[in-house]
């Protein structure tokens, strides 16, 4: 993403000046983000983003000398990890308050699958998109936790919950397809 990004900048005295900054402090600005987002590809995105508004302030960066060059990198990941974190916040709150407004429909859930054979499940399994089939495998065979779920897949827990759920609503439906055409 990076390379891309720098193909933005037309100067290629700038455009240098922008790599040797990513080149030098990427991991230094990983670690700030790292360390505000808790989360890898979030750190990524929060470095990409900062590496892009790093450009418009060129400049700025021409001026400076190294030592102010970096904590000015570093500052402008910091802002942007924060800003990340706040949307991802902002989007958790929601998801929260839109899960809270479903009803829940567990007792004809847990009904559908205990009516149903193994055999059944199984082959309901692996009709499942391969998303559908992870999640489920590791939360029912393997019998992770939200928090391990969303770690081995780089989510966060409430997204691990939403997967499931949706997951968990995929293969009843099909169950209960299986039952309607015998």
């Amino acid at each position: 993403m990076i390379p891309l990004i720098l193909a933005a900048v037309e100067d290629s005295g700038d455009r240098a000046l922008l790599e040797d900054l990513y080149l030098r402090y990427h991991q230094l600005m990983y670690a700030q983000a790292l360390r505000i987002l808790h989360n890898g590809p979030a750190a990524e995105d929060a470095v990409s983003d900062a590496v892009e508004a790093l450009i418009s302030k060129i400049s700025l960066l021409r001026n400076m000398d190294g030592n102010k060059r970096k904590a000015y990198a570093v500052i402008t990941v910091r802002h942007m990890a924060i800003n990340l974190y706040r949307r991802h916040s902002r989007e958790t709150v929601m998801e929260d308050e839109f899960l809270e407004a479903i009803p829940s429909n567990s007792r004809a859930e847990d009904h559908a699958l205990e009516s149903a054979g193994v055999e059944e499940i199984r082959e309901a399994i692996c009709q499942l998109s391969e998303n559908d089939r992870d999640i489920l495998m590791m939360r029912y065979f393997r019998e992770m936790s939200d928090t391990e779920i969303s770690r081995e897949l780089g989510i966060l827990p409430t997204t691990a919950r939403v997967r499931m759920s949706r997951a968990r609503k995929h293969l009843i439906r099909l169950l209960e397809e299986r039952k309607v055409g015998v």
